[in-house]
């Protein structure tokens, strides 16, 4: 006689693994999203300080862009 299935353990342990992995792709994105804030922060400190050096401002530094 074949064995029996037991759908409910299975489907349970699946969702438990797929809850696992929603979790873990929550923290990957809060992760990214540190990152893309330091990054920012870095970048935007490099150009203040690029400008500064070489006494720029904004609007001169806009200027060179749009052209």
């Amino acid at each position: 006689m074949a064995r029996k299935a037991n759908y409910e353990e299975k489907i349970s342990a699946l969702e438990a693994k797929i809850e696992k992995k929603q979790s873990e792709i929550k923290a990957l994105k809060a992760k990214a999203a540190e990152l893309k804030a330091q990054k920012a922060k870095y970048d935007y400190q490099e150009l203040t300080e690029y400008m500064q050096a070489n006494d720029l401002t904004a609007a001169e530094v806009l200027a060179c862009i749009k052209d």
